[in-house]
């Protein structure tokens, strides 16, 4: 509290007082007492004889008693169970005389004494990242603080104090002279100006409440879950409680949650929205609330920088450390924006506003070759929110022409000084609101231009709206696809104000399919069971080589497509498809010349012998014809699979996948599957550092094939991953393999390798997955990369088992081989020979191995393990138990989609990163992926 007759105090007592006050008054006995920091009062926690510890706290001269009394009967409203299940906060001890506050005469006068108990946590100062989650339950823990002091007495003394956020003015007036920077004085200036302009017309109309009022990031603290996540935890300090405008207690929060932040609307936002989620917010909170928040950081840097002036202020300093940058950062942005985007994170709905009418037409007919419409992205930038999201959206119409077009005012204007390079013209229309416009690219002019006046002649415009012409000098001609909605609300279309009509769809908020509207779409029409990948999904509209993009022209580093083999939009595919499209395409029992030049191409890759192909549709297809094949060549019906093997997605084959029939939801196996042991050097008996482990894992093939011989019933195959993706980037030991499948032979099995993840030149030291192994299996199936994202998958074996097949029954696919599959294969075939991605993949493959071997340093990362590019990173939350981090992997996950690169978890436990990329993913894309990963394990989630 900073009445005029409360001061920091002049002489602090020593640690022998303290611990002598706290046995004599409350009976306590400490054995250790450390400082902590504080604004006013001398802090202490100190460790009591029977473990326990508490917070000491010696109140400034002049403070008030029943001041001090009144805060704690807050704290007991607060903490007590009411409608939003109240907060934590810590509980004020009695002394020996029953009081929570007496009076002790120590070195310099009498003061106040109080004790409470400690609170274990973090404070959100202390912590180097704030999840959007931390960020709302901020908010929600505000509004929870709300509704608990809702019926709380009021102050018995102090009407206000010299942080009441009403009269943020005259504290900032009193410190503003010790601000030497001329350029964080106009900052705060801006703010403090903003934050008169919205009391004087609302605040009148802002609700009273007895409030905290000091929700900042040192008095808020926060504990890690199992996760590894953070949680608001308790608030503390009630020590700076009034009962003030109601918008204080959230607008204070927003305030520090800005602290830090490269996008400071983000945080702002998402403290908002966990805030309306519990609590109310009336229009005129919302008009003043942007505005209140700022100017209490500016009068959180003002103040202590006065205070600190001449003298050495560890806590005033830890304040201002990011404080300034912050309303540096505020102040570069416009408040019809910072009010719009509250507003929505509030859940209040935003119209785009209405551009204003032209008295006459902007652009003759001669001019666009390129219109580029409002708010659509302009740029293609990785998305990224460590250093801010990028900007990519662009702010205004846009018009390219080849030739210059003439360039004409459409309404009356007057040119405003000071807009270079822009053209900026405030405009009055006889029956609207002034509004302001902004030319890039035509010629400065000077005074009032009529309606029709040239601008002379262009080839590049960019011209955008604005309602202030702070917002028109502030803004940049590109902005970040976080503040769409808030432009959407604050600047018109210039598009209809020019003349223009942009034939392609606006990115606006409106629009049909945002990604909200699509998750939406996808819920309401499809199986919980269909999941996509992310709690907070992306809007994907095109890819190119390793990246892919969403609407809002922001790129994502895709390390998880080993679908898009050679790359996403690969030009070679592309062609090929659509050349072949505009020829012929028809089934495949017509005959046509690609069919046979594919089946002939790809045979050719494989071991003498695998010479006839069947085409398919899908790995999940392929592994169901080679099942069915094995069974009936054989005249059996039992197939031995490895354990958490995953082989695709028909009834037969979910029954020969352990990863689906042992997770959640499945049945258990078919009566005729049956597993053997995984061969996993990190997990399993025998490790890496066993040179016969492939010998020992494959013994347990043989017991089981053995043991079905024994039993009448041999096997008809084993089938097995050439390396193991779904079930955590398992690969296995040397002489597996061949160990395996010489165990199944010998009891006449066939052996299948399941290709569908790895093949085509992914391992880089060989174009199949077997052939690391040193075998030639019996049946090959394939998928994924086969048509580089096109529905594409085949099957190839000997003659001598084709025709064994081959029972009377007809064998075809309507789709598997039809001439655009063809010609997309022979396409891929073609860029893997042309590009050597075969030898890229075993190049790119060690380069990002070593990178990934650096984050063994984080203790959540338990193995790396790769072959080529195909890597896992398995995270553990303990290196000797092997406990999985599976909440922590779909965190990780999670964030460094945040940061533009796509991972997610795989694994029985989903604790596994899998990492496949395409094989354009180069060097510096490797490099990228690790230090994003380094530095998404590195945060306080």
């Amino acid at each position: 509290m900073s009445h005029p007759d409360i001061r920091p105090p002049a002489t602090e007592w020593s640690a022998e007082t303290v611990l002598e006050s706290l046995r004599d008054r409350f009976g306590l006995d400490g054995t250790d007492l450390e400082p902590l920091g504080g604004e006013l009062d001398q802090n202490s926690v100190v460790r009591l004889a029977d473990g326990r510890r508490v917070v000491v706290k010696v109140a400034s001269p002049g403070a008030d008693v029943a001041h001090i009394a009144w805060q704690h009967e807050l704290m007991r409203r607060a903490g007590a169970p009411g409608r939003l299940g109240g907060v934590l906060v810590p509980t004020p001890a009695r002394a020996l005389n029953g009081e929570t506050v007496v009076l002790v005469d120590g070195e310099g006068g009498p003061r106040a004494l109080t004790v409470q108990n400690w609170l274990d946590g973090s404070t959100l100062a202390g912590l180097g990242h704030h999840s959007l989650e931390l960020l709302a339950e901020l908010g929600a823990t505000a509004a929870r603080m709300v509704a608990a002091l809702a019926d709380a007495p009021g102050p018995p003394t102090g009407e206000t104090h010299h942080w009441d956020l009403v009269r943020a003015g005259s504290a900032v007036a009193a410190g503003l002279p010790a601000v030497a920077d001329p350029t964080r004085r106009a900052a705060v200036t801006t703010l403090i100006e903003r934050h008169a302009e919205a009391l004087a017309t609302q605040v009148e109309k802002l609700p009273v409440a007895v409030l905290h009022h000091d929700l900042n990031d040192f008095n808020v603290l926060a504990r890690r879950a199992p996760d590894g996540t953070h949680h608001v935890h308790a608030v503390l300090d009630f020590a700076d409680a009034l009962r003030t405008t109601r918008v204080s207690e959230l607008a204070v929060a927003v305030a520090y949650a800005m602290l830090r932040e490269p996008d400071p609307l983000r945080a702002a936002s998402t403290v908002v929205a966990g805030y309306a989620t519990h609590g109310e917010l009336t229009e005129a909170e919302l008009a003043v609330l942007f505005p209140m928040a700022a100017a209490r950081l500016c009068v959180n840097a003002v103040t202590w920088t006065a205070r600190s002036a001449g003298q050495e202020s560890g806590y005033g300093q830890a304040r201002m450390r990011h404080t300034w940058p912050t309303i540096q950062r505020l102040a570069a942005i416009p408040v019809e924006l910072g009010t719009a985007m509250l507003r929505a994170a509030a859940g209040r709905p935003l119209e785009p506003v209405r551009p204003p009418r032209p008295q006459v037409r902007a652009l003759e007919h001669n001019t666009p070759d390129d219109v580029g419409g409002h708010l659509e992205p302009a740029e293609r930038r990785r998305r990224t929110s460590a250093t801010g999201e990028p900007e990519t959206l662009r702010l205004g119409t846009s018009v390219d022409a080849r030739a210059p077009f003439d360039v004409r005012l459409p309404a009356d204007g007057v040119v405003e000084p000071g807009g270079e390079p822009a053209l900026l013209l405030r405009h009055v229309p006889a029956d609207g609101a002034p509004y302001w416009s902004r030319w890039h690219g035509v010629a400065p002019q000077d005074g009032a231009l009529a309606a029709g006046a040239s601008l002379g002649t262009a080839t590049r415009l960019q011209v955008g709206l604005f309602p202030s012409l702070a917002a028109a000098q502030l803004a940049g001609r590109l902005v970040p696809a976080g503040e769409l909605t808030g432009w959407a609300a604050v600047s018109p279309d210039p598009g209809p104000w020019l003349g223009l009509t942009v034939a392609h769809e606006p990115s606006r908020p409106d629009r049909v399919w945002d990604a909200a509207h699509v998750v939406a779409a996808r819920d309401r029409h499809f199986a919980r069971s269909q999941r996509s990948y992310y709690r907070r999904p992306m809007n994907l509209v095109s890819g190119r080589g390793s990246w892919l993009y969403d609407d809002l022209g922001r790129g994502y580093l895709d390390a998880i497509n080993n679908v898009t083999h050679v790359g996403h939009a690969n030009p070679r595919v592309v062609a090929a498809a659509a050349q072949q499209l505009g020829w012929l395409n028809t089934n495949s029992r017509f005959v046509y010349p690609g069919i046979a030049q594919y089946a002939e191409r790809l045979t050719a890759l494989l071991p003498e012998g695998l010479e006839v192909a069947f085409l398919v549709c899908s790995g999940s297809e392929a592994n169901d014809l080679a099942i069915r094949m094995a069974r009936q060549v054989t005249g059996r019906r039992d197939v031995l699979v490895v354990d958490g093997a995953y082989h695709g997605n028909t009834s037969v084959i979910t029954g020969l996948s352990p990863n689906r029939y042992k997770g959640p939801g499945g049945t258990g196996p078919d009566p005729t599957t049956h597993e053997v042991v995984q061969p996993n050097l990190y997990r399993g008996e025998f490790g890496y550092d066993d040179p016969a482990a492939g010998e020992r894992y494959a013994a347990d093939v043989r017991r089981q094939a053995r043991r079905l011989v024994a039993e009448g019933r041999p096997p008809a195959a084993f089938i097995a991953e050439s390396a193991m993706g779904t079930a955590g980037s398992i690969f296995y030991p040397d002489g597996y393999l061949r160990e395996s499948f010489a165990a199944v032979r010998e009891a006449g099995g066939l052996c299948i390798s399941d290709e569908v993840q790895v093949g085509f030149g992914r391992f880089g030291d060989a174009f199949w997955g077997f052939e690391s192994q040193g075998v030639v299996p019996d049946i090959v199936t394939m998928g994924k990369p086969i048509g580089n994202g096109h529905p594409m998958a085949a099957v190839v074996t000997t003659r001598e088992i084709a025709d064994a097949f081959d029972s009377g029954m007809k064998y075809f696919n309507t789709f598997g081989g039809n001439p655009v599959s063809c010609a997309i294969g022979l396409a891929v075939l073609d860029e893997i020979e042309a590009e050597g991605l075969q030898h890229h993949a075993a190049e790119t493959g060690r380069h990002f191995r070593a990178g990934l071997e650096t984050l063994r340093r984080h203790e959540l990362v338990g193995d790396v393990r790769s072959h080529g590019m195909y890597l896992g990173v398995e995270l553990v939350r303990d290196r000797v138990t092997l406990e999985p981090a599976t909440e922590e992997a779909y965190v990780v996950s999670e964030l460094m989609k945040d940061e533009g690169v796509i991972v997610y978890p795989t694994g029985a436990d989903n604790h596994v990163l899998k990492i496949k990329p395409p094989l354009t993913f180069t060097a510096g894309d490797a490099d990228l992926f690790v230090s994003v990963l380094d530095e998404v394990l590195d945060r306080d989630w």
